[in-house]
C-alpha cells in the first residue's frame, strides 16, 4: 500500500509531555516524509494557537485536525471545517464546575481562558506541557460573547464525571490523564475531521497512517489504513491499533516513519 497521507498526535506522539518541543529526530523524520509528497496532517486536542514553532520546531503541516475534530484547517490556516460549543454546553459546564471549584477552561482560537480555577489550571497545563503561556486569565467569564469555544479542559474527579454526564447530556469527557478532561462534542472527534479532509483530498482512509496514544485517537485507528498506538499509550489504545510504536521518549514516530516509508 502506497499511503499518501499521515495523521499524528501531538502530546505523547510527537511531543513528550512535559517537555515543551517536538525532538530534533522525529522532527526530521517527519520533515523527510513531507519533501517526499505525503501530507502531513497533526491531529490534536490542541486549538492551532498551540501548535507553533514553539512546540513544532520546523515542521509545517499540511492541514491541522485542531480541538479534538471541531476545527480543521489548512496550512495556511484557512478554515475548512468548525464547530463550537453551544450557550448551553458551556454555562451548564461553568455552573457544575463552579459548584466544587473546579479548574475549567475553555479553547477558543486565540488562548485557553481559564474562567475557573486560573492559577491551578495555569499550573496543570504549564506541568502538562511546557507553555503555561497558552493560559490566558478568563475568570471574568466574557470571553465567550466575542465567540463561543471549541471544547473546554477541566480538572475533575473521575466519579464527578459520571454525575454530570447524567445530569447534562450532550458532552463528552475524553480523560488526557486521570482527574484531566478534554472535553467536547460527540460528534467532533480527530476521525470525523480526518473524513472532512481526506474527501476534500481525494485520499481514501485505506491510504492513511495514524499514529497517536491517547483514547481520542481510537476513532482515528479505526479510521485509518494502517495505525500505530505508541508504547507509552495505555493498553485500551494500544488494542484498538493494528500495531504499537516505541514509546514518545525513544522517537517512536521517527520509528513508524523509517518502518513504513523506508526513510
Amino acid at each position: 500500500m502506497q499511503y499518501k497521507a499521515i495523521l499524528l498526535d501531538i502530546d505523547g506522539t510527537l511531543v513528550v509531555p512535559g517537555e515543551p518541543c517536538v525532538r530534533p529526530q522525529v522532527e526530521q523524520a517527519v520533515n523527510k516524509l513531507q519533501q517526499q509528497g505525503v501530507k502531513i496532517i497533526v491531529a490534536t486536542g490542541r486549538s492551532e494557537f498551540a501548535t507553533g514553532k514553539e512546540v513544532l520546531a520546523s515542521i509545517r503541516p499540511d492541514y491541522g485536525i485542531y480541538s479534538n475534530g471541531a476545527c480543521v484547517k489548512n496550512g495556511q490556516g484557512k478554515v475548512i471545517f468548525e464547530d463550537r460549543l453551544t450557550p448551553q454546553n458551556m454555562y451548564t459546564l461553568v455552573d457544575f464546575c463552579e459548584d466544587f471549584d473546579y479548574p475549567l477552561a475553555f479553547c477558543y482560537e486565540d488562548g485557553y481562558y481559564a474562567y475557573i480555577e486560573y492559577e491551578k489550571m495555569h499550573q496543570c497545563y504549564g506541568e502538562i506541557t511546557g507553555h503555561a503561556e497558552h493560559v490566558k486569565d478568563g475568570e471574568d467569564q466574557d470571553r465567550h460573547l466575542e465567540s463561543m469555544p471549541y471544547t473546554a479542559f477541566a480538572l475533575v474527579p473521575p466519579e464527578q464525571v459520571e454525575v454530570y454526564t447524567k445530569k447534562y447530556p450532550g458532552l463528552r469527557f475524553v480523560p488526557y490523564c486521570d482527574g484531566k478532561y478534554d472535553v467536547f462534542k460527540p460528534e467532533n472527534t480527530k476521525a470525523e475531521g480526518a473524513k472532512i479532509l481526506l474527501e476534500q483530498l481525494g485520499i481514501s482512509p485505506q491510504e492513511m497512517v495514524a499514529v497517536g496514544d491517547g483514547m481520542n485517537d481510537i476513532e482515528m485507528f479505526e479510521l485509518a489504513g494502517m495505525s500505530y498506538a505508541m508504547g507509552n499509550s495505555r493498553q485500551q489504545v494500544q488494542d484498538a491499533a493494528k500495531k504499537v510504536a516505541p514509546t514518545v521518549e525513544e522517537q517512536g514516530v521517527a520509528q513508524v516513519i523509517a518502518e513504513i516509508f523506508q526513510i
